[in-house]
């Protein structure tokens, strides 16, 4: 049988920036498929969006079963795992370190996106993983001023707020490519950088560019590699 999770209330990380810190959480297991459990509700990123899926763990009693990536396969939100045990219900746990260093990389890459664009240069492809990233513009002659090397430096808050499609901002339309975005999504998760950039997301973040830390970051051609140290 097939299972719909909902994308906009059991999602837990879009619930809020506050979302994204969410380590573990109390879920009902719906089944077993195509190698991953599908559950009524995750504080698991799927892979999508220049993000890479989330790892973790689900426990049941003295049961550990490990999660080694998420993915979407139509409505369904699979955790991949190559256990499969019949459990209905569960802790999920996520592997925060992993993660974390995503949120930090994540709002490094919308912080230095936002910089390069007002400069005339928009991010086409981004892709960011646990300690490494890229931004890829239709320039090679890609340039980043001082700004982006000081992103920690400034302490500036992170928000997420949901914005209905039609409202968008022409601004924000411009900083931002929607178009692989389906029509039928109606309500744009945008995370904010303030006094920086406000962009639509809907992957997971840091509440302050403080928490980042030190980075380093080349322009080879075309393409902005970062990454922490």
């Amino acid at each position: 049988m097939k299972h719909s999770l909902s994308d906009g209330g059991s999602l837990l990380y879009l619930h809020g920036i506050e979302g994204s810190y969410i380590k573990e959480t109390e879920v009902k297991v719906l089944g077993y498929e195509n190698g991953g459990y599908i559950l009524d509700k995750t504080i698991l990123h799927y892979q999508g969006g220049g993000q890479p899926g989330d790892r973790g763990m689900l426990i049941s009693g003295d049961l550990k079963i490990p999660i080694y990536n998420v993915r979407k396969k139509g409505k369904n939100v699979l955790h991949l795992s190559k256990v499969e045990a019949p459990i209905v219900r569960a802790k999920l746990v996520l592997d925060w370190e992993r993660r974390y260093r995503i949120m930090k990389m994540h709002t490094l890459q919308h912080a230095i996106s936002a910089v390069v664009f007002k400069t005339g240069f928009p991010s086409l492809v981004t892709e960011v993983f646990p300690g490494y990233g890229y931004i890829e513009s239709d320039s090679s002659s890609i340039k980043v001023n001082g700004e982006g090397y000081t992103i920690n430096k400034t302490a500036r808050n992170v928000r997420r707020y949901e914005v209905k499609r039609d409202d968008l901002e022409p601004k924000l339309m411009a900083r931002c490519n929607l178009d692989k975005l389906p029509k039928s999504v109606e309500e744009i998760s945008v995370v904010e950088i303030e006094g920086l950039d406000s962009c639509a997301c809907a992957g997971t973040h840091v509440k302050n560019t403080s928490e980042i830390g030190d980075y380093w970051l080349r322009t080879p051609g075309k393409r902005i590699e970062f990454g922490l140290f």
